[in-house]
């Protein structure tokens, strides 16, 4: 869905306008996770909403404005992550993002610091991004893995 959000930054939606950065990131159940910073005030909010376009009800919101923006986005991507395991709302419909890719992978996997990418039979390229925690999970996972099966 197209409507008007000139910009992607890092795999969020960004418009701007004067003095004010909007980022939206509209997840496959419907939600979307706003995160606001008002550059002039040199302050920022996270809300999470149903609704692809961010309008609908909000289910949270920050009670005070982040002063700083690392602050902003680690509360920003512990919404998303709160938000992703939510199920879709009922008498909602699935939103335009991608919900789920099942697909055989072709080739090999690349492997970049916190990246794994898979190029599919289909030709399409998925990139996961990982935190350092679900990097960490990942190899210790792949470890008792393979002495599973060893």
């Amino acid at each position: 869905m197209d409507d008007g959000w000139p910009e992607v930054v890092q795999g969020w939606e960004l418009a701007r306008s004067p003095g004010r950065e909007t980022y939206r990131r509209r997840l496959a159940n419907n939600v979307t996770v706003l995160v606001i910073w008002e550059s002039v005030a040199g302050v920022g909010r996270v809300k999470a909403r149903v609704g692809s376009s961010g309008l609908g009800r909000e289910l949270t919101c920050s009670r005070a404005d982040f002063r700083d923006r690392e602050s902003l986005w680690t509360a920003a991507w512990c919404v998303v992550e709160m938000a992703a395991n939510l199920p879709l709302f009922e008498g909602e419909r699935e939103s335009s993002a991608e919900s789920l890719v099942r697909e055989p992978v072709a080739g090999s996997v690349e492997v970049d610091a916190g990246a794994l990418t898979f190029t599919l039979v289909s030709g399409r390229a998925v990139t996961v991004e990982l935190s350092g925690e679900q990097v960490a999970e990942l190899v210790r996972g792949l470890g008792v893995a393979g002495r599973v099966e060893a």
